[in-house]
């Protein structure tokens, strides 16, 4: 498969990603690697937190030293995020990123894409949509979690969650969109919760992967150190945990972000 009109950003080969998921659209940007790699290329996918604060070229800014190791990269938004069409659940999470990944087995069978290095970095609750996707389908390789949501019952039941709707809604209207009842969306979403096939406890051993590296700030408030060793005790396969001295749950000031980024770096070389 080869895009029509090509794109560029600097060396990079840019494609824009749309995907219709019943009737609605998601959008996202795919990036190529500089041409002197060569294809089927190892792919890493990016699945974005709560709220989406970024924008996708902001999101490939970030992570652009993956293209320079020869990776391509997709990044999107969810249905109900920024510029995508909808409104966000955690059903919906799921099956949008189970679209994206039927989009890049077709991509494989093209050999675009080395089905053999098809990997995941998920940023809070994207990194808590990742593990579930991991929990059901054998396609990816390696899966890197970063300042993980893992407790969502302990977030959605919390007395602070709705002031934290609330503050969306006022400042930050465009990052989500129809959370404006939140009473409503709040209720939904505790009903998605009840079911058994999202209850971390029971999905975090049914993953299906190669390598899973959780990445977490020393300070991190919202998913402490504590809870992540109690949560991944008893999970089904190895996994790697990396703190960062001195990090909270956001990687904010230049030496955080550095070490974040050698740690991820530390996979895919």
């Amino acid at each position: 498969m080869e895009f029509k009109n090509k794109i560029f950003d600097g060396e990079y080969e840019v494609s824009e990603v749309q995907i219709n998921n019943e009737g609605q659209i998601f959008r996202g940007l795919l990036y190529f690697p500089a041409e002197r790699f060569k294809k089927p290329y190892p792919l890493v996918i990016y699945f974005h937190g709560f709220p989406e604060l970024f924008s996708l070229t902001e999101n490939v800014k970030k992570y652009k030293y993956i293209l320079d190791l020869g990776y391509s990269l997709i990044v999107f938004n969810f249905r109900g995020y920024r510029i995508s069409e909808g409104s966000i659940s955690i059903g919906s999470q799921i099956s949008d990123s189970l679209k994206i990944i039927e989009f890049v087995k077709i991509m494989t069978k093209k050999k675009i894409f080395d089905i053999n290095s098809i990997n995941i970095i998920g940023y809070d609750f994207g990194a808590h949509i990742a593990l579930m996707v991991c929990s059901r389908i054998e396609t990816i390789n390696k899966l890197i979690i970063v300042s993980p949501i893992i407790d969502l019952k302990k977030h959605v039941y919390s007395k602070d969650f709705p002031r934290a709707l609330s503050y969306i809604n006022r400042f930050l209207p465009s990052c989500i969109n129809r959370i404006e009842n939140i009473e409503e969306f709040i209720k939904s979403t505790k009903e998605e919760l009840d079911n058994d096939q999202l209850q971390i406890e029971i999905f975090i051993n049914q993953l299906k992967l190669k390598k899973l590296k959780i990445i977490i700030g020393e300070n991190d408030k919202l998913t402490p150190i504590a809870e992540i060793n109690s949560i991944f005790q008893g999970v089904n396969i190895n996994y790697e945990l990396s703190i960062i001295n001195g990090a909270d749950h956001d990687f904010n000031d230049d030496e955080e972000l550095e070490k974040l980024n050698k740690e991820i770096i530390k996979c895919f070389i």
